[in-house]
């Protein structure tokens, strides 16, 4: 579990890049790394084991995407350490994000599956619904007073798009799923 956490943070670096457009857009999407938390939370049923895992597999992500953007970016300092810990400075905020969210999504994890009988179609629901908040909340930044402040995303709007439709598909499916053993 933690091995994938490592590797989606890497590849979430390496789709990013250090550019701007499409690339820079999907590597900013939030919904992955909520499910980072929330998948790594449904291994258990209870609620403090599913914080932990969520907190870990978030926390290994993030160290993994930014040791990818430490070596990939190219700043002119004195050597990968020195760069990877501006890197982690410089994106402090992300970092203490990770420790509320993965947390939080991992409990939830952990209280959906103990909760219903067919875990994985809650989490396909849970998915689904993150999917398509995602891009409402970035176009409220636009429309809400004070929201431009907090949530200053100028990025491609195609991936947003996109997601959201991700998002109506995979919860169209999940509600169509049959339950477990039904």
């Amino acid at each position: 579990m933690l091995g994938a956490a490592l590797a989606f943070g890497m590849l979430a670096a390496l789709i990013k890049g250090h550019h701007h457009g499409v690339r820079d857009t999907i590597g900013n999407l939030s919904t992955p790394w909520l499910l980072v938390a929330l998948l790594s939370g449904l291994h258990t049923p209870s609620l403090r084991r599913g914080a932990v895992l969520g907190l870990a597999a978030t926390v290994t992500a993030l160290l993994g995407f930014y040791l990818v953007v430490a070596v990939i970016t190219d700043e002119q300092l004195v050597g990968l350490r020195d760069h990877l810990a501006h890197v982690l400075s410089a994106n402090r905020r992300w970092l203490f994000s990770g420790l509320l969210s993965g947390p939080l999504l991992g409990a939830f994890g952990a209280w959906l599956r103990a909760r219903f009988t067919d875990a994985a179609k809650a989490a396909a629901v849970v998915t689904g619904l993150l999917l398509i908040a995602e891009p409402l909340v970035i176009a409220g930044a636009h429309v809400v007073p004070g929201w431009q402040q907090i949530i200053t995303w100028t990025l491609d709007p195609v991936p947003y798009l996109i997601e959201a439709a991700l998002g109506v598909l995979a919860l169209a499916l999940a509600l169509r799923r049959p339950p477990v053993g039904g």
